[in-house]
């Protein structure tokens, strides 16, 4: 039997920069083109958060509040789940759930009363500029 080598590899791990290990999807993710897009997609993911919390708490602690939620739940349910789009495509880095996320937001404007437009209309800028201003790596292979 021939004596097989296992160990082939250890020369070229040994001639590796750092600039070869570090892998270009990391890169691509964290670029300066990215760093805003991705700051207002968080700003514009947490208010959302925030504003869904308030309103929660506003109606259950009044029973006029449970009144109001009744009333705008078309608009809540298209703001819950524009919201549940902005954070996966914000996670994932992906624009097709941030555009399904901007037609939900503006599909809740319609259903809620002139007091409570005002927030959808807010956050439908905010993921729009921020998926806008996004590069995919489809998008930075091109440049």
């Amino acid at each position: 039997m021939s004596v097989q080598h296992t160990n082939f590899n250890i020369s070229q791990d040994k001639d590796k920069t750092g600039q070869e290990v570090i892998k270009p999807n990391l890169i691509k993710n964290n670029s300066p083109d990215n760093r805003v897009a991705s700051i207002l997609l968080s700003i514009a993911f947490y208010l959302a958060i925030v504003y869904l919390v308030l309103f929660l708490l506003f109606g259950l602690s009044n029973p006029w509040g449970m009144l109001i939620i009744i009333f705008l739940a078309p608009s809540l349910i298209s703001f819950i789940i524009a919201t549940i789009f902005t954070g996966i495509g914000r996670k994932k880095a992906n624009k097709n759930f941030l555009y399904t996320s901007i037609a939900f937001y503006l599909l809740s404007i319609p259903f809620a009363t002139e007091a409570f437009r005002t927030v959808p209309i807010l956050l439908a800028l905010l993921v729009t500029v921020g998926t806008v201003m996004y590069k995919q790596d489809n998008e930075q292979t091109n440049k």
